[in-house]
């Protein structure tokens, strides 16, 4: 496993700051003008980075976190290590007491280069532990074509996540499984198996990591990654396409910001199919599924790129990143309510439900959380 250690952004000032369903959505959103945004965090870095999602951590009350990358260098990573290199790893901002008072912690694993290369999403499974996964084709030097990349999972604990790994251990992660390249999406489904928007394939994987390893280590064998809908979703380019678990109907729910569209999927109609290639002994197994039922719950021309996405109470949240606008879907794909936050075209993504009952978005173009609140009438 090639990779090396980088602290690549540092604080300067940092501070708080298939088959097609129908469904009832017609026409243009009536969309309210009284939202108001609070910013939450706002980045002062040496660097401009990107704000691609944010989770709660259900452990720690109000404490918020974020995956935040560099844009793009231009410049591949190759065996020549040359400054492209440090576009690549990806770092957490640790919100503290997000609901009310921020104060913020920045946070990169020793190995990010590897273990977090341009984070897109984060998914908190049980307790403290958590997914992320990155946007990339291999987790290696980019010279190698071998399409080598795919989640993490991590522990939030402070003592364990980005402190300074010791002499032999491999970065602070506690699993990882190689099988989901260009991985644009994250949703836990239980214990420490997750859904991956998986942007090379366009399928969603279901992996699981069964048992963590040491932290540090890379005994990965007991995992296991399965491949539903593969070519049926299309990646859309340095926009993160986020997903959702519905525990109660058994469905994943896909932003498609490639096809502009929102999906569910149900996993518990599908059935083996052939094999997948893999990069690493999986004693799990590992594999197609095939058949599983694919509903279009929002089709195309709704939203123009939908990305962050969240079922809270059986609304279905959607950021649209082409016009910075939310909507809330019931279930079925019937429009709730559609807000404008006015921010420019592209910045919204991940959307997260608060403690305090608020929406809370990560902004792609500068690095930045904002609170979504609802003003009178």
């Amino acid at each position: 496993m090639v990779g090396c250690s980088s602290q690549a952004i540092e604080s300067s000032d940092e501070a708080a700051g298939g088959s097609a369903g129908t469904n009832g959505t017609s026409g243009a959103a009536a969309v309210s003008p009284s939202v108001k945004l609070v910013d939450v965090y706002t980045p002062k870095l040496r660097v401009e980075v990107s704000a691609t999602a944010l989770a709660f951590n259900p452990t720690v009350e109000g404490e918020l976190w974020v995956s935040l990358r560099q844009f793009p260098s231009g410049k591949p990573c190759t065996l020549d290590i040359d400054a492209g290199c440090a576009a690549l790893p990806g770092v957490m901002a640790v919100v503290n007491e997000a609901t009310t008072a921020p104060v913020v912690e920045l946070k990169e694993d020793g190995n990010s280069w590897h273990f977090m290369r341009r984070p897109t999403a984060i998914a908190w499974g049980e307790g403290a532990l958590f997914a992320s996964c990155g946007e990339g084709l291999t987790d290696n030097y980019e010279d190698d074509d071998t399409p080598y990349a795919g989640p993490a999972l991590w522990s939030s604990d402070p003592a364990i996540f980005g402190v300074e790994p010791l002499p032999t251990q491999n970065g602070t992660h506690i699993d990882m499984l190689h099988e989901t390249p260009y991985c644009m999406g994250l949703a836990h489904e239980s214990a420490n198996a997750f859904w991956a928007f998986n942007g090379l394939a366009g399928s969603l994987d279901r992996v699981d990591f069964h048992a963590p390893h040491v932290v540090g280590g890379e005994d990965h064998d007991d995992g296991e990654v399965h491949r539903y809908i593969a070519g049926q979703l299309l990646r859309e380019p340095e926009v993160p396409s986020h997903l959702a678990y519905d525990g109660a109907r058994k469905l994943v729910y896909v932003a498609d910001t490639g096809h502009g569209r929102v999906l569910s999927v149900d996993p518990s109609t599908a059935v083996a199919g052939d094999d997948i290639v893999v990069y690493e002994k999986l004693d799990g197994g590992s594999g197609f599924m095939d058949g599983a039922l694919v509903k279009t719950l929002v089709p195309s021309g709704v939203l123009q790129k939908p990305s962050g996405l969240t079922l809270v109470d059986d609304v279905l949240y959607v950021t649209d990143n082409a016009t910075s606008r939310i909507y809330g879907f019931d279930t079925n794909g019937q429009l709730l309510k559609a807000l404008d936050t006015g921010l420019p075209a592209g910045s919204l993504a991940g959307i997260a439900m608060g403690p305090d009952q608020m929406l809370y978005v990560s902004n792609l173009l500068t690095g930045g959380v904002h609170r979504v609140e609802l003003t009178a009438e």
